[in-house]
């Protein structure tokens, strides 16, 4: 079995806000790092493959064609919105074989993405500006992989792991441009993923996760913001929690098809100058069916496809594609 990504590749979370002044510049857009985990990890998520080091591939391309505001409709200030992002994300993980506790082994990850975006707006309302492509923020942190427990039969039934993720940002980023491959702030994403056999050829897996986000002391923007009548000095987006979840069934030896998905909601508003954002809480939830080949002594491929509902404050993917390639070194 091989290790799931600890975070998604950079692919762009974006938050918009609700309306926009009819009158001078636009209030303040603060959104969520984009580089949390937000489907990226479905089927089998609780192993983490053969002790020692092991290298996941991802290439991930997102598309948006709305912006949603906090009551979930379109926000109609934009005319014909297009979003895109594709990303290129190596991860490299570790665990040790030596064991501690009851059948705990230590371990890291790290993630280095490559981002390219592409927006573009009708003639109509504001003209956004993308970063184009870039170097994402790097993402790394411990982890403890448990090993399965298994039934009578020595046939494995629930494996675990506990990890604590930080983002630093070191990403591509420009302060004149609205969408950039880097976050310019500090994250802290711990988590937990878990993977249930009830029975032969069935599983399901989850991961549950937190996010507390630093201060953003040089926000991005085209144009010159204001909040509340002052200059726009720092931005920080709310605390989050989210899962991704999937169920699968083994069709044939070794290739299993299922359903795959992520819920997220952001727990607080985003900060202005310290001050609170009203109605700023992003959330959104994507499902989709995938695919998983695997090899016992070989590499694993996933296949993945998104389409997102309930969405609020935040661009709307049309559809989300992901190929995951996965193997020891």
């Amino acid at each position: 079995m091989y290790a799931r990504a600890i975070i998604s590749s950079s692919l762009f979370a974006l938050v918009c806000s609700s309306a926009l002044a009819a009158n001078g510049p636009p209030p303040p857009a603060v959104s969520q790092p984009g580089g949390i985990n937000l489907g990226n990890t479905s089927f089998y998520d609780g192993f983490a493959g053969p002790p020692g080091l092991n290298h996941n591939i991802y290439l991930q391309h997102r598309r948006a064609t709305s912006f949603r505001d906090n009551d979930g409709n379109d926000n109609k200030v934009f005319d014909n919105p297009e979003f895109s992002a594709t990303t290129l994300v190596n991860q490299f993980t570790y665990y040790s074989p030596k064991t501690i506790g009851r059948g705990g082994h230590l371990g890291w990850s790290i993630i280095l993405p490559i981002v390219s975006l592409d927006a573009d707006f009708g003639a109509k309302g504001p003209q956004l500006k993308d970063n184009g492509t870039g170097f994402g923020d790097i993402s790394l942190g411990p982890m403890v992989q448990f090993d399965p427990i298994v039934d009578a039969q020595g046939r494995p039934t629930f494996v675990q792991r506990l990890a604590l993720d930080v983002s630093l940002p070191i990403g591509e980023y420009d302060e004149t441009k609205d969408f950039n491959p880097g976050s310019n702030f500090y994250s802290i994403n711990p988590y937990w993923a878990a993977t249930w056999m009830p029975a032969e050829r069935w599983e399901m897996s989850w991961r549950l996760h937190y996010l507390y986000n630093f201060k953003n002391s040089d926000p991005a923007s085209s144009t010159y913001q204001l909040f509340n009548g002052d200059p726009v000095r720092d931005t920080q987006a709310g605390q989050a929690a989210w899962s991704n979840f999937a169920a699968s069934y083994e069709v044939i030896p070794n290739v299993s098809v299922g359903l795959n998905g992520y819920y997220f909601k952001q727990l607080e508003d985003d900060k202005v100058n310290g001050q609170r954002l009203e109605d700023s809480r992003e959330e959104v939830l994507g499902i989709g069916p995938g695919l998983l080949w695997k090899n016992t002594k070989g590499p694993w491929l996933w296949f993945n496809v998104y389409h997102e509902t309930e969405v609020e404050n935040r661009a709307k993917n049309d559809f989300s594609v992901q190929a995951r390639l996965a193997y020891p070194l």
